[in-house]
């Protein structure tokens, strides 16, 4: 079982644990917004006009000055759109089912690992600064193959984060790594109930239920995990292989 346990091993380092992403603001928050019509900042080339001008004559408090500068609508910009005349409205950020869409249809290697990585790196964010910082810790153990500890924090994340997904996949991958494959059956089993289109997760099981020959169920999970991504390193050849063996070799 040694060979199947370090193929696992090095597949999650190279998938799962992104160094660069570590420490990076969460890449959901919001866009920041143009502010709407009417309520621009004032130009700093022109006076301000809560401010006296000392330069302009005395005025009866009962007398306004005609506006010299025509307003938003009288320069013609369209009413209602939310942005400024000439400047394009900021795109949001594209959704989870957006990007694995377009990781599905990538052209090659090269586009779909941009892809891949923003992935990772927004389902290593919870909606909890502490189970943020566990998982960058355990992440930091892994790194410098302290598996031992990085266990140890993976284990109090999901104690305390249940619902967090990444937490439950640092655990399966490091169980797997002690051959430990009953936890880290149940921690995959875990992590797609949270996030079903855990493409590498869905890889990942596909490797254990390989390693214990139940080659229809593994040939199942691959599958699904290529139809989400379609160019995990080493998939195609499982797929391969295990299609020749289950359904016969003449597929």
């Amino acid at each position: 079982m040694a060979p199947m346990r370090r193929l696992i091993v090095t597949f999650a380092l190279l998938l799962t644990v992104s160094p660069a992403a570590w420490g990076q603001p969460n890449p959901e928050r919001p866009l920041p917004r143009l502010p709407p019509l009417g309520q621009l900042p004032p130009d700093p080339q022109q006076p301000d006009p809560q401010q006296p001008d000392s330069q302009a004559p005395d005025q009866q408090p009962d007398q306004q000055q005609p506006d010299s500068q025509p307003g938003p609508q009288q320069r013609g910009a369209p009413p209602g759109r939310g942005g400024v005349a000439g400047r394009p409205t900021p795109r949001p950020p594209e959704t989870d089912d957006q990007l694995l869409a377009r990781l599905a249809k990538a052209a090659d290697r090269r586009a779909a690992r941009p892809i891949e990585n923003e992935l990772r790196a927004r389902w290593a964010h919870s909606d909890s600064p502490s189970a943020d910082l566990l998982l960058k810790r355990a992440d930091q153990a892994i790194k410098t193959h302290d598996s031992e500890t990085a266990l140890t924090i993976v284990q109090k994340l999901t104690d305390i984060a249940p619902d967090f997904a990444e937490g439950w996949h640092r655990r399966a991958t490091l169980s797997a790594e002690k051959d430990d494959y009953q936890d880290a059956i149940a921690a995959l089993r875990r992590v797609l109930a949270l996030q079903p289109k855990h493409f590498v997760a869905m890889a990942e099981l596909g490797q254990i239920l390989e390693e214990f020959d139940d080659k229809s169920h593994a040939l199942d999970a691959y599958r699904q995990a290529k139809a989400l991504d379609p160019f995990i390193d080493g998939l195609d050849d499982r797929i391969r292989q295990l299609t020749k063996e289950v359904e016969g070799q003449g597929i």
